[in-house]
């Protein structure tokens, strides 16, 4: 029997990266791997946080709280000095997140988003979501409370890249990709100015996103507190999915006048910190850049990950 080396080789490097996403809790298909430069600088505790175009993938309640219409767009290249190869063609792992919100509608707020994560020349994901938060006490406003509620409607899908050895696998048969659609709830409490807690539901649906068998996408619940000091923000996660519950804990600080921004985080698998410089802001109008640095615990040979943003408000 004639051994193929090649669609060995692509089998083997898409388990290592599979293996590698485990790590980060990116253990299975469509796991929010904390979209955004912000929420990743402080530990991926954004929950109860969720206040700029970052939050319609972490809390889409979040967004019916902003002042501002924003936009912004990270790229995260990950673990970097770990060397994949497939064959001589070296494989790199990046997140990408594009995001706008409009928030000033009587109507309630609504936003529309992009996130992708490519392993090059292998495998990508894409998931667009709109989104759409309003403030219940607008409708109740005996509420003693102040009650955000969001939803998102998510389109999921992904496509295996393979050569020509690889194609005749009876796994692709029907195709290289596969399309589903799910729903996200979410909700933010704040009991008093200072105090946030926040609470999401994702993948409601669990749709089945397998090529020939059933891969369901878990679904996900987040459940997250943020407290506002004068000088600091503490906030801490809890994420279940598949049984397995992460915590995450996050700080962050702006300092000059909002500025600069300071943040540092950890988890179960990473130590992070960011920081953010608001260069250009007016009272109607800002431009800031987030940087966040990750620490893989669990991953000896990469020096860590970089995710860098840019945002625009008006």
């Amino acid at each position: 029997m004639k051994i193929n080396i090649k669609k060995i080789i692509l089998i083997v490097i898409f388990a290592l990266i599979t293996y590698h996403l485990s790590l980060i809790t990116c253990f299975a298909a469509f796991k929010d791997c904390g979209w955004g430069t912000r929420p990743a600088g402080m530990g991926g505790a954004f929950v109860g946080v969720a206040n700029d175009s970052n939050a319609p993938l972490w809390n889409p309640a979040g967004i019916a709280q902003m002042k501002n219409a924003e936009g912004s767009f990270m790229y995260a290249a990950y673990y970097n000095g770990l060397d994949l190869k497939a064959g001589s063609d070296s494989i790199s792992l990046g997140f990408n997140y594009l995001s706008f919100v409009y928030p000033n509608s009587s109507l309630g707020a609504f936003g529309v988003s992009w996130a992708n994560f490519t392993a090059t020349d292998l495998y990508k994901e894409d998931t667009y979501t709109l989104t759409y938060a309003k403030k219940i006490n607008d409708w109740l406003p005996n509420l003693p409370p102040v009650v955000y509620v969001g939803l998102n409607l998510k389109s999921l899908g992904h496509t295996y890249t393979l050569d020509n050895y690889a194609k005749p696998d009876p796994v692709f048969e029907g195709g290289t990709s596969k399309n589903a659609f799910t729903a996200d709830i979410g909700a933010l409490i704040k009991p008093w100015d200072r105090l946030a807690i926040g609470v999401a539901a994702k993948n409601l649906t669990q749709p089945d996103v397998g090529l020939k068998d059933a891969d369901k996408v878990p679904m996900e619940l987040k459940v997250g507190a943020a407290y506002r000091y004068t000088l600091i923000t503490p906030a801490v996660d809890l994420t279940r999915r598949d049984g397995v519950s992460t915590m995450h804990v996050g700080l962050e600080s702006y300092l000059f006048n909002k500025t600069l921004g300071l943040r540092a985080g950890c988890n179960s698998t990473e130590l992070t910190f960011g920081f953010s410089f608001n260069g250009i802001r007016s009272d109607n109008f800002g431009i800031n850049l987030d940087y966040s640095f990750i620490v893989p615990l669990q991953i000896e040979d990469s020096s860590g990950s970089h995710r860098i943003s840019m945002g625009v408000w008006f």
